[in-house]
């Protein structure tokens, strides 16, 4: 789990100002985020309130994405707690990292590349190169895609287990974010293949008349984000997948390598 110390709240009357269901959400918070997993009757007894009540929080964090809502019933930390801690590499400087790199890939295939990162069961595409082609894919850097339609979605999918994969697209019936069960099959085999061939194919599935051919970037840590070259569909040539994900695997070593420096 992330390093946060769970801390109890001072001793003594609370100040002017003070939200009783403010500090309770926000000590729920600290509680998923110590422990590995929490229950809503734990959640319950650590706040001093009905289990009701902390159902009722949990049921809001989780609406949010700060929590995730296992098989067992237990709640975990979700996508939206990565974005607000402190992690081994922020956002910002692996953009400013993998750009002189995009737009060196960019210059070589002349057509638009992005790279991306997980949020929950989204991509957010945090850096972008645009192509200099007449018809072009523009950037699209600060988007957010469906992670299960996106190639670089689906490169970041495929290299997770089937527990972190259920707590992202939850059995139907369970949540908005589920699938269905025909879904999820087609998914899983998606992913396969993704992890079978080493990259992933997106054809019109984000974006109608554009075509996108994504691979994973990693480093000695695990995944740290895709990188994805987007091309009008009416250019796309089927043939030269091979070649353009030889190229992105090279920009990927590259930039995590520059990461590892």
């Amino acid at each position: 789990m992330w390093p946060i110390t769970f801390l109890h709240a001072e001793s003594g009357a609370p100040g002017v100002g003070y939200l009783e269901s403010v500090d309770n959400s926000l000590r729920l918070l600290l509680l998923v985020a110590a422990k590995a997993r929490v229950g809503v009757s734990e959640a319950a007894i650590e706040l001093g309130v009905a289990p009701s009540t902390a159902h009722r929080l949990l049921a809001t964090l989780r609406y949010r994405g700060f929590v995730v809502q296992g098989r067992d019933r237990t709640y975990q930390a979700g996508p939206a707690m990565e974005e607000i801690v402190s992690r081994r590499i922020t956002r910002a400087n692996l953009a400013a990292i993998a750009s002189p790199h995009l737009e060196a890939l960019r210059d070589q295939i002349d057509e638009s590349v992005h790279f991306s990162v997980l949020v929950g069961r989204h991509v957010r595409i945090i850096a972008s190169a645009e192509s200099t082609q007449l018809l072009r894919v523009g950037t699209r850097e600060g988007a957010m895609l469906p992670a299960h339609l996106a190639s670089g979605g689906r490169c970041l999918l495929a290299e997770l287990d089937t527990a972190a994969l259920d707590e992202i697209y939850p059995p139907p019936g369970l949540a908005a974010a589920s699938l269905t069960e025909a879904g999820m099959r087609t998914l899983r085999r998606d992913l396969a293949r993704v992890r079978k061939q080493g990259y992933a194919v997106n054809r019109n599935l984000t974006e109608r008349g554009v075509t996108a051919v994504g691979v994973l970037a990693r480093d000695v840590d695990g995944p740290i984000g895709a990188l994805s070259v987007s091309i009008p569909s009416v250019r796309f040539v089927a043939a030269n997948v091979p070649d353009l994900a030889v190229a992105l695997k090279r920009t990927a070593e590259a930039i995590a390598a520059n990461v590892r420096a």
